[in-house]
């Protein structure tokens, strides 16, 4: 049960910090920008399902900015997969 808590714990807390940081359409992003959107890749598909007008990466954007979400978005995705298979694998195990 520690483990779902902490799991549900770490992506309220991503999805409040997509919320902080969401994606101005109208702005051009750089670099720093770039691995920020990236980390927050997974947050931002969430609420995407909720909200069709939310931006998964700027529109407006640099080439390190695109460089920077790739990557770190990559990172994000495989943190995730970790992160829940540790979950359900804790929880299994805290079963038997």
């Amino acid at each position: 049960m520690k483990t779902l808590i902490q799991l549900l714990v770490g992506i309220a807390i991503c999805v409040g910090a997509a919320l902080l940081l969401r994606i101005n359409p109208e702005v051009e992003y750089g670099w720093l920008m770039g691995a920020v959107h990236g980390l927050l890749l997974v947050p931002n598909c969430l609420i995407s399902i909720f909200d069709p007008s939310w931006l998964l990466k700027a529109p407006l954007h640099t080439s390190g900015y695109n460089i920077d979400w790739w990557v770190c978005g990559i990172f994000d995705v495989l943190y995730w997969v970790w992160a829940i298979v540790g979950a359900v694998i804790a929880i299994a195990r805290a079963k038997k």
